[in-house]
This record gives C-alpha cells, structure tokens and sequence, in this order.
C-alpha cells in the first residue's frame, strides 16, 4: 500500500492548485481523479470577475479581489514552470442590461461597487459602442469594469496539472476512490478502483462529485451539480476585446484568433453533459442581441461543463466537522477559475495549521452545515 502526506481527491483546477503549492513545501502528494484531470475546468470562461459577481457585501469579496490581483505574478511563475502561457487578457468586462428592471438592478450594484473602486464607470446605452464598437447600443444601460480580467480556462487547468506533477506529485486517472477509509473518526487512507492508499491527510476536492464522497461520512453536504451548456464561434471580421456579460447570465468571451467563447444555460441537478438544441438557440440568441457580429461567425464547438454550488452560494474550504485529517475544497460555482490562486495558497497554509489562514477561511468552514455543530 502506497503512502502519501496528502491524498487530493479531484483533478480539477482547485484540487491541482492545492497539490502544487503542498508539492513545493516538499511533501508527498497525490491526485486521484475518477476520469481525466482538469476536464471540468477546461469547460469553464475563464472570466475573472471578482466584481461583476458581487452585487452586495459578501465575505467571499475580498479573497476573490486578491485572487483576481495574483493573476499576473502566476502567469509568469506558471509559464516559468511548465512554458505553458494561460492567456491572461487584460481588456475588461462590460456588464449590460437589456430592460428597466434589470437597469435598476445593474445601476445598484454600480453604486455599490463604485464606492470601493472609482474607476468601475457606468455607461449610458449610447457609449457602450463607443467602449466596445462591435456592441449594439440597444442596451439599457452597462458598468464597464476594467479590472476583470479573463484567462483561457483549458490552459489555466493544464499548467496547474503540470507544474503539480514537475513538483513531484503523483497523479493517479482514471481512477475512482470508492470510500474513504476511516478509523476511529480519524482519516487514514483510500480505496481506490486502483487499490489502497494510506495518508493521514486527504482532501476532497472533486467539485459537484464531493458530495457522494462525503455521505458515508455522516456529513451531508449541500452542494449539487449546476450543468452549463456553451459554444464557440469564431468571427472572420472585427471582433470585440472586452468581455460581455449580461444580467441574465449569458456571457461573451473573446479569446485568440477572434474566437468567441458563449455561455451558459444552468440547469441545478444535473450532471448529464450533453448539448441541448434549446440549450444552444437559447444562447446565441442572448448573444447576438448584445452582439450582432456573432450572426456572421462559423460555429466551431459546443460543450457542456458541470459545476459545483452550495445552498449558500459560498465556497466550502476547510476540515471536516468531525472526521480528524479529513478536508473539504468545493463549491466554487463559477469561480473556480477566479479562485484557484487564492484557494491552492489558503488551504496550503490552512492544512498547515496557519491560524490566519484558519481565520481567513471561517465564513467557508464545512462546519456551517454540520447538525452536530448546531446541537
């Protein structure tokens, strides 16, 4: 039987920022995934919101700001480590409105957000193109938020895997852990479809997976799977450069080569991944309202990711309320990208005994659904 200091569950842009950073303290690490690792991170935007997600105070806002301003520095470490280049693009976002409704509710957050950073603008439906001319002015209004930026999400995944495994991590595919081998409320190993493996310290990082996971614990988590539908379409003529997302949760993303990235439906419950029609009609009809130019692009792919999300809509980062060694990473929804710096750096420390970190990371203990830390 195999030993590792620290078992990671999930292979996913979470689970391998976590790996590497524990990696580089020079401990033995391992990363199962029941199928290829990163998949479900390589379907998401990319997009790093750390404003555009936050319309009222939220104890997650200050970690994703600082999450968001690490981006450049782990760019560089990463292209360092693995010469792989994530794509960090440094245009913007402009959040739209298409109705009155939704204008009042887009000139609140604005006012929200603009007393802690002045340079978020808001802009009138006539000066939207004239910040982004392949958009329509058939708008209700916009707030142009020049600081969230966005990464191609399937290189962020790969350079994560990567300079884990340069670390020395070992990472086991196609390989799913059946349970958790418990001994006196005390984590002590895995069963795996591969066999056993022994740590003292695992952590479960498997997204909406985490779960199933976790009920033979006696600790059940509410977080479910979210399945988002999205495509591609790539444009021949001008192309905008700044991200597009509207109050309605259709988003545009402009990567290389004039490639459009269009998401996502949300359908809570599912972890079926197949494209829809209604799905994808839905979508390009959102899109092409913010963006006529998409009508004349060629559609190159479509795809559907599944993403993990908690009753509360926060994170869940921490131990388990009452299994010694064992820890929980899920819940990031879309944020998962955004968070990946931050969260691999927190729970490396966290899982260290950092009492800041543990400070940091309270609003998100798993603990908070525990029955028996209600009693």
């Amino acid at each position: 039987m195999k030993t590792y200091d620290h078992i990671i569950i999930g292979g996913g842009v979470i689970g391998c920022s976590i790996a590497y950073r524990l990696a580089k303290e020079g401990l033995s690490v391992a990363i199962f995934d029941a199928g290829k690792a990163g998949k479900a991170s390589m379907a998401a935007g990319g997009m790093l919101g750390a404003q555009n997600e936050f319309e009222r105070e939220n104890p997650l806002l200050k970690m994703a700001l600082e999450s968001r301003m690490m981006f450049p520095t782990l760019r560089d470490e990463l292209l360092f480590e693995t010469g792989i280049d994530i794509e960090l693009r440094t245009a913007g976002l402009i959040k739209t409105a298409a109705t009155e409704s939704e204008r009042d509710d887009l000139h609140r957050q604005f006012r929200f957000l603009s007393e802690k950073d002045p340079s978020i603008q808001w802009l009138e439906p006539k000066e939207v193109p004239e910040i982004e001319p392949c958009m329509t002015s058939r708008t209700a209004g916009a707030i142009l938020l020049e600081k969230d930026h966005q990464v191609k999400a399937p290189l962020l995944a790969q350079a994560f895997l990567r300079a884990a495994k340069n670390s020395g991590v070992h990472v086991y595919e196609e390989t799913k852990v059946r349970r958790l081998v418990i001994q006196q409320d005390q984590i002590t190993g895995i069963d795996t479809s591969s066999g056993w493996f022994h740590a003292a310290q695992v952590l479960v990082a498997a997204g909406a997976w985490s779960s199933s996971l976790l009920n033979e614990t006696g600790f059940s988590l509410p977080v479910i799977p979210v399945k988002g539908e999205c495509l591609s379409i790539r444009l021949a003529g001008p192309a905008p450069v700044k991200t597009v997302f509207a109050v309605d949760g259709c988003y545009i993303v402009p990567k290389r080569n004039k490639e459009m990235l269009i998401g996502a439906t949300s359908l809570p419950g599912s972890f079926d991944t197949s494209v829809t029609a209604r799905g994808i009609l839905s979508l390009l009809k959102r899109a092409s309202r913010l963006l006529p130019v998409l009508q004349d692009g060629a559609v190159e792919r479509t795809w559907a990711g599944v993403r993990p999300q908690a009753a509360d809509h926060l994170p869940v980062m921490g131990s388990h309320p009452f299994i010694e060694g064992l820890h929980i990473c899920t819940g990031h929804y879309r944020n998962g990208i955004l968070l990946s710096p931050i969260t691999g750096i927190r729970m490396k420390e966290y899982i260290k005994g950092c009492q800041k970190a543990k400070k940091e990371l309270t609003p998100f203990a798993p603990e908070r659904f525990s029955v028996k830390s209600q009693e």
